[in-house]
């Protein structure tokens, strides 16, 4: 049971199959989880009360933003109220239903899928054609048109990353957060341990020849050596010649960030005649992570403290037929670098306790913020539990319980 509602929620975050792109299956799901939590009795009265005030808290949160500071239609409100119940909502329900077992059953299933991808990537790599055939010849939705795209619900293969594993998400970087994040999470569970599991991960990682997923990689090895205790200065002395060497041989690294760099900056400069362009032909442009993220703040400036609106793209028209991916910068246009800031605060809350000190607590917040500059992985609902998770890292005191502790405060008293 807690096994077939962590793969949903994965599925659901991963935006690789049918079931994040159709509103009826937000709904089916959320409906499942609440079945599910009635039926095993796993929602208790400190459930409902996490959510309304977060609830509270939220919507006065848009309504003051809307209202004093932005001054938008009141479509813009209605839509970040929507955005509650319809992503914020299921994440919350995830975690009500798993509470302590979530880091357990995350791990667990992120890494099954994963060992799932490997065989599919080896028949993707070998006979492509073939395999994206049979997943034509299946029918799955959603049916993704401009693009060579088709899924077997665990398995995502785009002709465009031919020599990259894409797992079950929706293309290989993104696929890169969630084997990081479960890696991460797998050893906070273990202890620190490189077992088996581990090890299909880190393979998992580097099938996905993508440079943020390597990045990201490499700090959570370096927050797994230093919960191991070697020292930060020999970790460095052994570790950057390595890097060094890595970063300007591999062609997929330096040399790849820094063309993106030089490419983001030429597409600023014209961006008003390729935006004019794109819109005759009825087409989309993407603006790379550095060019995503200095754009967003040419535009709105110090409104992105507290954001603007869930479909903060609709202010700027320019922005309809533009797409975004810096993760960080859309999430500020969305709930402001304060929403940012909670979000991460929470994940630190939630990692220390599964770690020794701040600093390997803060490898887990710095891994989140590489992987959302590369990718829009802050609006998922994995990413979106961290708000809820730290609330349920201890295992959970039942009402008798809590029962029994205010009838022996009140024999104290009396005594």
């Amino acid at each position: 049971m807690y096994y077939f509602a962590t793969l949903l929620f994965l599925l659901l975050s991963a935006n690789g199959t049918f079931v994040p792109f159709f509103n009826i299956d937000w709904f089916i799901i959320d409906l499942i989880y609440i079945w599910i939590g009635i039926e095993y009795d796993l929602f208790n009265k400190r459930d409902i009360r996490l959510f309304v005030k977060f609830a509270v808290i939220y919507i006065s949160y848009c309504v003051f933003r809307s209202t004093f500071l932005n001054n938008l239609p009141v479509n813009y409100f209605i839509s970040d109220f929507i955005y509650l119940f319809k992503y914020i909502l299921p994440s919350f329900l995830f975690c009500a239903l798993l509470k302590d077992k979530a880091l357990h059953y995350l791990s667990r299933v992120i890494i099954d899928l994963a060992i799932i991808s490997i065989p599919f990537f080896l028949v993707q790599v070998v006979a492509g054609d073939m395999l994206f055939n049979i997943g034509k010849s299946l029918s799955i939705p959603p049916d993704v048109t401009g693009y060579d795209y088709t899924n077997f619900i665990v398995f995502v293969y785009v002709k465009l990353h031919h020599y990259q594993n894409a797992g079950f998400a929706w293309e290989p970087g993104a696929y890169g957060f969630f084997l990081n994040i479960g890696l991460m999470l797998h050893f906070m569970y273990n202890g620190f341990k490189l077992d088996k599991r581990a090890m299909w991960l880190i393979l998992a990682v580097v099938t996905t020849v993508s440079t943020t997923s390597y990045i990201a990689l490499i700090l959570v090895l370096l927050l797994f050596f230093r919960a191991k205790g070697m020292s930060l200065n020999k970790l460095l002395a052994f570790a950057v010649p390595i890097l060094f060497i890595m970063v300007f041989q591999l062609p997929f690294l330096a040399d790849k960030i820094i063309g993106t760099y030089k490419s983001d900056m030429f597409t600023l400069k014209n961006i008003q005649f390729l935006s004019k362009y794109y819109i005759q032909t009825g087409e989309t442009f993407a603006l790379n992570r550095f060019a995503s993220a200095i754009y967003i703040y040419q535009l709105f400036g110090a409104k992105l403290i507290f954001g603007i609106s869930n479909i903060f793209d609709e202010t700027q028209p320019i922005l309809k037929n533009i797409s975004l991916s810096n993760g960080i910068f859309e999430f500020s246009a969305k709930f402001g670098f304060i929403g940012l800031s909670f979000l991460l605060y929470r994940a630190y809350l939630y990692f220390r306790t599964f770690t020794f000190n701040f600093e390997q607590a803060f490898y887990g917040v710095l891994l989140i913020l590489i992987l959302g500059f590369g990718e829009s992985i802050f609006v998922l609902p994995l990413t979106t539990a961290f708000c809820f998770l730290y609330q349920y890292t201890q295992p959970e005191e039942t009402e008798e319980d809590e029962e029994a502790d205010i009838d022996e405060a009140e024999l104290n008293y009396v005594a």
